[in-house]
């Protein structure tokens, strides 16, 4: 029996072990012959989930939503050349998003980059610098990378990069004949900050110096035990759709509509922050004009400035920060007339949306709201960039119980769908609801093609206006020359024939009645709704003007 290549190929099993005593449970194998190695050592091990997807762009958004719903790093693997280049956009999105993405690139020997060599380009440092860390393994170094393992699973999360060059011969006779070595890893225990006495005097003399607080929530996971905390502080706790905070007993979530205005008695005078990204551009554009007195930014890791207001950074968990809170009581003034007034601005909107909604029967916003409203408690829904996102943050989720995700990393469409389905995949208790558009839709239609039975818990709602409506909505590109060619993307497609090419349930609606009878009964597939984009843009115009 020729043992070569299981000689030539047993540090890659070591290292399949060390991802595996790593937390590792989930693998998305992405086929190629370089990285056979990975493929075999992976798919033979009695631990390990394994996911094939033939497009690694898809296959690392899956990859992705795994990790986010599963809270566990995923394991990544392709084969040498472009392919590892279209791991990027997943790999940008989970280093902005904190995700823990273990990414295997096989890779031909150092000695044949630049030799003509097929599938061969420089991969040592690829994602740089959206990585957490970027490797290169040799059976030299394992244990370089058991450090790193080690290490990785310190906070603020992040992915890592490991490149393996993997000399011929690496197919074994006998794949049976795999050896799993046995390592074992030591996780340092992370402590957490606290607030320095200085730091806690700071706060509370900023605290007692202010008449008016905020607590502002970005994009976050939910946390029971967070919402718990924060529905016990009596200030306004402020946040769009993407933060979780609708899931709070009295959260201020109408953002886009109540600080689209110049009325600085809206204005904090001491605004906390927490989370990250910020969908709304509206309180965007109002706290960078109406900067607070003070604003602290609560969390861990790289800490972003968007209303370039920021006069303190604390590298502490939200979680620890207001058990810290509660314990200490801290003094604050009293908050009922601010809370009242965002409140009052807040019902006052709302009123005005769903009067505005019926104005033309039929549009996406009202067909969104449709949607939201039927969807099952305590599920999970997922919205697409672009126009799913902010119709959502529009409308808002009061008292509906979902766990809402979206790709707000970076924003962009290239994986809304690729991500959904790796959610779906993971957490199969649950209905999830992907809300995406036309354009998004499409150009991740291969999320649907992997070699692996598609979740049975998902409904795709594709809105269809027939283009991205995104650029109808925005000041600016309406006015340009070839506006439809360059920035619409018009076309005619509808998600039908897809539907038929995966063995998907399809159902389509034009109007309210027909998408209420579709909503009626939760059947997993594709639902499709068809709107007129220029009557969206006529709603979006009159809903996202202020009162």
């Amino acid at each position: 029996m020729d043992k070569s290549a299981l000689e030539n190929t047993q540090h890659i099993y070591d290292l399949v072990s060390l991802c595996i005593k790593s937390g590792v449970q989930n693998v998305i194998l992405c086929p190629g012959s370089r990285c056979a190695p990975l493929l075999l050592g992976f798919s033979h091990h009695p631990k390990i989930n394994v996911v094939s997807v033939p497009d690694e762009r898809s296959g690392g958004f899956i990859g992705l939503g795994i990790a986010q719903q599963t809270n566990t790093p995923v394991v990544l693997i392709c084969t040498s050349g472009t392919a590892a280049q279209n791991f990027y956009p997943s790999v940008t999105e989970a280093y902005y998003q904190k995700n823990r993405l273990i990414i295997l690139t096989a890779d031909r020997p150092k000695e044949w980059i630049d030799q003509w060599d097929g599938q061969t380009i420089h991969q040592e440092r690829l994602y740089e610098p959206h990585i957490k860390k970027s490797l290169s393994y040799s059976r030299n170094n394992l244990a370089k990378i058991k450090n790193e393992l080690e290490a990785f699973h310190l906070k603020p999360y992040g992915p890592i990069h490991i490149n393996v060059p993997i000399k011929e011969p690496f197919y074994p006779k006998n794949p049976d004949e795999i050896k799993y070595n046995s390592f074992e890893l030591i996780f340092s225990q992370q402590s957490e900050f606290r607030l320095s006495p200085k730091n806690k005097k700071q706060l509370i003399n900023q605290l007692l110096s202010s008449n008016k607080i905020m607590i502002l929530c970005g994009q976050n996971e939910h946390d029971p035990e967070l919402i718990a905390l924060l529905n016990k502080i009596r200030i306004p706790i402020a946040g769009d759709v993407i933060s979780n905070s609708h899931f709070l007993e009295n959260p201020i979530y109408l953002l886009d509509s109540i600080f689209k205005t110049k009325d600085q008695s809206l204005r904090p005078d001491f605004l906390i922050t927490i989370g990250q990204s910020i969908v709304s551009k509206s309180i965007k554009i109002f706290f960078r004009n109406n900067k607070p007195t003070f604003h602290w930014h609560i969390g861990i890791g790289k800490i972003g400035d968007p209303f370039q207001s920021l006069t303190k950074s604390i590298q502490q968990s939200p979680l620890s920060f207001f058990k810290e809170w509660e314990s200490n009581a801290f003094k604050i003034n009293d908050q009922e007339r601010y809370s009242n007034k965002l409140l009052n601005e807040q019902k006052k909107e709302s009123k005005r949306i769903a009067s505005l909604l019926h104005v033309d029967k039929y549009n996406y916003f009202y067909a969104t709201k449709l949607i939201l409203n039927q969807l099952p408690e305590d599920s999970v829904l997922h919205l697409g960039n672009s126009m799913p996102v902010r119709i959502v943050n529009f409308l808002g989720l009061k008292n509906k119980k979902l766990t809402v995700w979206s790709n707000r990393g970076t924003s962009g469409i290239d994986g809304v769908l690729s991500t959904a389905i790796g959610h779906a995949l993971s957490e199969q208790k649950k209905y999830h609801t992907l809300i995406i558009g036309d354009i998004s839709f499409f150009y991740d239609r291969n999320a649907l093609w992997i070699n692996h039975e598609l979740p049975k818990n998902i409904r795709i709602i594709v809105l269809n206006d027939y283009g991205g409506g995104i650029f109808k909505m925005i000041p600016g590109p309406s006015n340009q020359k070839h506006f439809q060619t360059l920035f619409t993307t018009p076309h005619n497609r509808t998600a039908e024939s897809t539907a038929k090419e995966f063995n998907l349930h399809y159902s389509k609606a034009s109007s309210n009645a027909e998408l209420e009878t579709a909503l009626k009964d939760f059947k997993p597939g594709i639902l499709e709704v068809f709107t007129e984009m220029n009557k969206n843009k006529e709603i979006f115009n009159l809903i996202t003007k202020r009162g």
